[in-house]
């Protein structure tokens, strides 16, 4: 089917055009897709019953996490009732605008978090409120939360995190792969740096999801693009899920 909406689109655009457009339909298919993950886990979320015996898991994050919340959710299924916010989370900016909602009244027992790869891609105009930003190639704008920021705002994420008395795990950010024309690859280890150098120094403990999937990144990511194939969503789930389970109350 996309082959033929990408015929269209060179037709109507021309080959000068046709690169532009291929991105904008891109971003729109990826768009559709997430909408749809999201979807089937509202559906899984609905459709499982609350054992309010179990300790209760919330995760916060990117469309990365999007796509491993259902595996990781039947990885722990009978031991833990695990929950999102039916939306990607974004940047750090967007968590800090959301993060009383998805919060919400419930007393959670742990909280397993991330943002770092819409923080780093290239936008228009820095802070832009969420919702608002445009992407841009990574030579036409600035990133969307500078690296200062980016360490200001995990610097309250975490304080806020922590007044729900949960016990927090920050996940480190998946690579960005060569030729993503809105990130920067290299930018990756620096906005991981500024994170690990907040969550040391509140003792919040790490799971390293970018040192699980660096080194077979190239068979398990799409090219050019930060999402994974499900084998690589598989892999990140499985971390995810053993360090919740070594997080859940009774654990030492």
């Amino acid at each position: 089917m996309n082959k033929y909406i990408i015929a269209i689109v060179v037709a109507l655009t021309g080959i000068g055009g046709c690169i532009t457009s291929y991105r904008y339909l891109s971003s729109y298919l990826h768009k559709e897709r997430e909408k749809q993950e999201i979807h089937n886990i509202e559906l899984a979320i609905r459709a499982s019953p609350v054992d309010p015996k179990l300790p209760f898991v919330l995760i916060i994050g990117d469309s990365i996490s999007v796509s491993y919340t259902l595996p990781v959710k039947l990885r722990l299924e009978g031991i833990a009732n695990v929950m999102r916010p039916l939306e990607n989370c974004g940047s750090t900016l967007m968590i800090l605008e959301n993060l009383g909602r998805w919060l919400g009244t419930t007393k959670w027992d742990v909280i397993h978090f991330n943002a770092g790869l819409h923080d780093l891609e290239h936008v228009q105009h820095e802070n832009s409120a969420p919702g608002t930003q445009i992407m841009v190639p990574v030579a036409k704008g600035p990133h969307w939360i500078s690296l200062d920021s980016y360490r200001s705002n995990l610097e309250k994420i975490v304080e806020r995190l922590k007044m729900t008395n949960a016990r927090l795990i920050f996940a480190t950010t998946t690579p960005v792969p060569a030729g993503e024309i809105n990130r920067v690859p290299e930018d990756v280890a620096l906005y991981n740096e500024a994170a690990l150098a907040v969550m040391r120094e509140h003792d919040v403990p790490i799971d390293d999801l970018n040192a699980a999937v660096v080194e077979s990144a190239y068979r398990f990511q799409k090219p050019q693009d930060v999402h994974f194939y499900e084998g690589g969503s598989d892999i990140l789930a499985g971390h995810v899920a053993a360090s919740i389970k070594a997080a859940l109350p009774g654990q030492p």
